[in-house]
């Protein structure tokens, strides 16, 4: 179950992004284009988990986790979009 939410997660954030800046008509400042690519590496992460993948390395199984990507996910989208609308 939580693979599917991450993989949900994932393909939310990734058509947010394909959508909401074109909307916008203008091109991002260097602050937006710095958060899109905290948003960027968390839905790659999102996608990793979401397949399936597993990682041998504890460590990486850890910052692998659902208890590591989400909040990641979801801080640096609602990061992207604060910098965004102001």
């Amino acid at each position: 179950m939580a693979r599917l939410a991450s993989l949900l997660l994932g393909a939310t954030l990734a058509l947010g992004l394909l959508l909401l800046p074109a909307a916008r008509g203008r091109a991002l400042s260097p602050a937006e284009h710095g958060w899109m690519t905290l948003v960027l590496l968390a839905i790659c992460g999102l996608f990793v988990h979401g397949s399936g993948f597993r990682f041998r390395a504890r460590w990486l199984q850890r910052l692998f986790s659902p208890w590591a990507l989400w909040p990641a996910a979801l801080l640096s989208a609602v990061g992207f979009g604060w910098q965004a609308a102001g």
